[in-house]
């Protein structure tokens, strides 16, 4: 039986008994070995986790739908800032037809992180690799195994998107959103895939000056880097746009990138290392938590 299934049984089981707090209290301190109170809501852990159980915006689901969201963004004025499709959104493994896509391309689950599969060369595939990777992710509802209810009721599809280049290349900017106001910036570079373990990556904090903050810890794959990211050309757009994109949530973070003098819209996230942060200190933690209002 796949370990995550179990785990997430265990932890219907433990919601049943003992509530989803104690649940997701175990959950946080049993995976990630930190502490959450949500009885009292102090640190951002704390905070964005008690938004994530018991006042999460409706509409928190269709935009963490990376398919959905789409409209999301197209309605607030940044259609252009979307990485173009080339296909989909398709039900099944077995109605992606390989042929009618582009040379490269990335191929996405609409319901869930990490389910990404890029192919920069058509015609040197494996074919049956990919199909297998699909299967795995129609069988798969995220959030069970890591009590994230926003992600349950979001469809099973894939669809796929232009190939931007080597994701090793790309920084990944997060811009992390508190009650609709931009407040710091998780940059992830130098991302390199390590067999079936997690990716590895580099990871370094910044605030809206983009001063560095030294507040990442680490956690196990993901290191602290040493303040070369480079501060976006186009940064205050990316300010703006997130703070379109957030108005409407008391929480979420913003994932955008920045190629040839173009922004490109990721994802929108609202329970990060599922609401934990075990990449950021404490001390970080609680001082983002005085800012956030619940």
């Amino acid at each position: 039986m796949n370990i995550k299934i179990f785990y997430g049984w265990f932890l219907s089981a433990l919601t049943k008994v003992f509530g989803i707090d104690a649940a997701k209290t175990f959950d946080a301190k049993f995976r990630m070995k930190r502490s959450l109170n949500l009885k009292c809501p102090v640190t951002l852990a704390d905070k964005v986790a008690y938004i994530e159980l018991h006042q999460q915006s409706p509409s928190a689901s269709v935009c963490s739908d990376k398919y959905a969201v789409r409209d999301y963004v197209a309605q607030k004025g940044y259609e252009k800032n979307l990485v173009p499709l080339v296909g989909g959104p398709w039900e099944s493994p077995d109605s992606v037809d390989f042929s009618l896509l582009p040379e490269s391309f990335v191929l996405k689950a609409t319901h869930g992180c990490k389910m990404n599969y890029i192919v920069p060369q058509k015609a040197a595939m494996d074919r049956k690799k990919c199909r297998q990777e699909m299967e795995r992710w129609f069988h798969t509802t995220y959030g069970t195994y890591s009590l994230e209810p926003h992600y349950a009721v979001i469809p099973h599809r894939v669809y796929a998107e232009k190939y931007l280049g080597d994701m090793s290349r790309l920084t990944d900017y997060k811009i992390h959103c508190l009650n609709g106001v931009p407040t710091f910036v998780l940059a992830v570079s130098d991302r390199h895939a390590d067999g079936d373990k997690a990716m590895r990556a580099t990871l370094d904090c910044y605030d809206m000056e983009w001063n560095h903050l030294p507040v990442i810890c680490g956690d196990g794959s993901e290191t602290p880097g040493n303040n070369q990211v480079q501060k976006p050309k186009r940064f205050p757009e990316m300010i703006e746009m997130s703070k379109k994109l957030s108005e409407d949530f008391d929480f979420v973070r913003v994932d955008l990138y920045e190629m040839n003098d173009q922004i490109y819209f990721g994802e929108l996230t609202f329970s990060p290392a599922a609401c934990v942060f075990p990449y950021f200190t404490e001390d970080f933690l609680k001082e983002m938590g005085n800012k956030l209002k619940i």
